[in-house]
Parts: structure tokens; C-alpha cells; sequence
């Protein structure tokens, strides 16, 4: 079983139990890490990814009573960070840089290189930045987060054909606006 198969598990015993407290507590310790770099690559700005995250783990012990297991824990968090994080940018607080790749720090010797990889990233964060939210949400729930085409419609509230075109339309944007680092 893998982890997330067992996360998902233990918060599927702790519901049946009626332990919301610890289906709520299991799911933000196990998912709360991803979440959060969620939330920063969809507004930009951690501040902003800090306080939707406050509002997301208030929203998830408030409303785990109404968690319907048609669809896995995890795709219902997706769903109420989304919500949170275009309520944040409708309300006009995306006022940061997206930082996808700021996990990663290049270890390589090679000052030039490094410096190069650096542009490169900051070229498509910026190009992920200038997306519609709609495509923005694809990409990285796709993308970044692993997210099958299922479930990132199940947590955009579309269908597998939008996501699919929503991927489309990003990459083809993508693509012209980053081809001198191809």
C-alpha cells in the first residue's frame, strides 16, 4: 500500500468511526505540505497562500461532516483550496510572483548554468502567472500536484473534456511564450 493509499485509509477509519477531529487533523498533517505549495503556485504570494491555508484547515473542521467519500479526501481538500485561492484572487490579493520551483535548489558547481536554469524558471513562472486561472489550476493540479485529468475535474467542478482543453490552450500558450528556452 503506499502512502497516500494509507493516508486515505486511516482518514477513511477515522470518519467511520465518527473521529472527525482525527480524520481533520490526519488529513492537513498528511496533505497540509502540498496544499500549501498549492495555494502559493495559484496566488503568487505566501503571505496569501499562508492566510487561504488558515481559511482552508477552518473550512475543513467546520465542514468534514458534509465530506461525501465519493470521491478521495485529497481531491476534497483540492476543492477548498481552489475555491479559497480564487476567492483570494477575485478579491484582487494575487500580488506576487508564482514560485513553483523554489523547492528544488539547483546543487550544480556551474555559476553561468545555475544562472541560466534560474532564468529559465523564472521565465515560466512568470508565463504560468500570466494564465487564466482556469488554466493556471489545470496546469499545476496536472502538472505539478500529479493530479489524474479525473480528478483535477472533479476539483475545478468541470468535466474531463475542459480539463483537457484547459491543458491545451495552457500548453499552447505556454509553448509560444517560452520557446526561446527550448
Amino acid at each position: 500500500m503506499t502512502q497516500p493509499e494509507a493516508l486515505e485509509g486511516r482518514i477513511a477509519d477515522a470518519l467511520a468511526a465518527g473521529d472527525l477531529a482525527a480524520a481533520a487533523t490526519e488529513g492537513i498533517r498528511g496533505y497540509g505540505r502540498e496544499l500549501l505549495r498549492y495555494l502559493g503556485s495559484l496566488l503568487g504570494d505566501e503571505d496569501a497562500a499562508g492566510d487561504a491555508f488558515a481559511e482552508t484547515c477552518a473550512k475543513i473542521w467546520r465542514g468534514l461532516a458534509d465530506f461525501r467519500s465519493d470521491s478521495s479526501f485529497r481531491t476534497w481538500l483540492y476543492q477548498i483550496v481552489t475555491r479559497r485561492a480564487l476567492n483570494k484572487l477575485h478579491r484582487g490579493r494575487n500580488t506576487g510572483s508564482l514560485n513553483l520551483l523554489a523547492e528544488n535548489p539547483d546543487p550544480g558547481p556551474e555559476p553561468a548554468a545555475a544562472a541560466e536554469r534560474n532564468f529559465a524558471a523564472d521565465a515560466v513562472t512568470d508565463a504560468l502567472a500570466a494564465l487564466p486561472f482556469p488554466q493556471r489550476a489545470a496546469v499545476v493540479l496536472h502538472h505539478f500536484e500529479g493530479l489524474s485529468y479525473a480528478d483535477v475535474a472533479d476539483v475545478t467542478h468541470s468535466s474531463v473534456p475542459a480539463v483537457r482543453s484547459q491543458l491545451f490552450r495552457a500548453r499552447r500558450t505556454l509553448g509560444t511564450k517560452l520557446q526561446q528556452w527550448r
